[in-house]
């Protein structure tokens, strides 16, 4: 499990204990909901957690339905560990939302299965170009990529439609395509340029805003501009670049 640092806590017990030992505040409530991949299929066994100072963590079902218990109110992040997943490998998540009460999230999380792999050379002292089936390019500098603790020497790879996007696109943001890259949490340093597919109707000589998954935040920030080049790929302005690996998409510049 690559994912650190999910702010969910569980309790430990002291053996005979007091009262603090034992109770909880009586605002605690759950929170549930469903995980499945993009064509609507349950995902077994996907550890799942909420942003709180103390929750007990959730793993998903048969049927891909999860509930994570003890979340105490406020804004949240729910966070999904899809590496753990006893169907196949598939991207991790987090989105922000808000809880107050027990609540069951009224959409399914929607998830891909990371089925597309690139092979690394971590030692390589070459540039590494990584041109995936749909058309996405992302040129890896030499030496410049930190791969997560205990993470495989590969880039995974599964593009979203975006209308199945996450809820973590942040509000006056329309994506007009989205990638997940993995293992997430492996940085980059200097930033990989990248080039998105020549399909998503844009002009050449468009700007568009590159986006990434905060983890810290559960939403899309800006990480990048770019132009439309002359093929019709939106490509990253030169020096700039991603990151690391996580959830890309692209916008247009506001004009």
């Amino acid at each position: 499990m690559v994912l650190s640092a999910c702010g969910c806590s569980t309790r430990g017990t002291t053996g005979s204990g007091s009262d603090s030992d034992t109770s909880l505040p009586s605002d605690r409530f759950s929170v549930s909901g469903t995980v499945l991949d993009l064509d609507l299929q349950p995902i077994e066994d996907v550890f799942v957690t909420v942003s709180t100072e103390y929750c007990i963590p959730g793993r998903t079902t048969e049927a891909g339905h999860f509930e994570v218990s003890e979340v105490s109110p406020g804004d949240k992040r729910l966070i999904t560990y899809g590496e753990t997943a006893s169907n196949g490998l598939f991207a991790s998540l987090v989105f922000a939302f808000e809880a107050d009460d027990t609540m069951t999230l009224t959409e399914p999380v929607l998830t891909p299965k990371l089925s597309e792999l690139h092979p690394l050379d971590p030692d390589s002292p070459e540039d590494q170009v990584i041109e995936t089936e749909d058309g996405l390019t992302l040129t890896l500098g030499a030496g410049s990529l930190t791969l997560a603790p205990f993470a495989p020497a590969e880039v995974q790879v599964a593009r979203v439609p975006v209308e199945q996007a996450p809820a973590f696109t942040p509000e006056g943001v329309t994506l007009l395509d989205l990638f997940v890259l993995h293992p997430i949490l492996s940085t980059l340093d200097p930033p990989a340029p990248v080039s998105f597919p020549a399909d998503s109707g844009l002009a050449p000589g468009e700007r568009v805003i590159f986006h990434s998954l905060d983890y810290d935040l559960g939403q899309l920030v800006p990480v990048a501009t770019g132009t439309v080049d002359a093929e019709g790929r939106p490509t990253t302005s030169d020096g700039e670049g991603l990151l690391e690996l996580t959830w890309v998409g692209i916008s247009l510049e506001p004009s």
